[in-house]
């Protein structure tokens, strides 16, 4: 039995997005945004799709994380709690990251 079944798709793909954040360098402090003190919309990404990419990007990850646990080999060798378990650690982990992690940061600069 694998310790890390059930759990691959969150640590892969947490990994992956945080990555992929720490690559594209957003802006996290409003005071640096290019409509600080104006009025309209701007992005905290180079290119303002990014915005909408990462919560697609974060979307994708929680359906990962919540298809993987159904599979087979995610319950194999575990107990019934066991399995609800990881289930309910991996799903809570994935949201509480995107959701209070990496989604606040696309709404920086509106």
């Amino acid at each position: 039995m694998n310790r890390l079944s059930g759990l691959w798709a969150c640590l892969v793909g947490g990994a992956a997005l945080l990555t992929l954040v720490l690559y594209l360098d957003p802006i996290t402090d409003q005071r640096d945004c290019p409509n600080w003190g104006g009025n309209g919309n701007a992005s905290a990404y180079g290119d303002e799709r990014w915005d909408y990419g990462m919560l697609l990007l974060c979307a994708l990850w929680m359906l990962a994380v919540l298809v993987e646990q159904f599979l087979p080999p995610a319950r194999r060798g575990r107990t019934t709690a066991g399995g609800a378990w990881r289930t309910v650690a991996a799903g809570f982990v994935t949201v509480i990251a995107s959701c209070c992690g990496i989604a606040p940061i696309g709404l920086n600069c509106h």
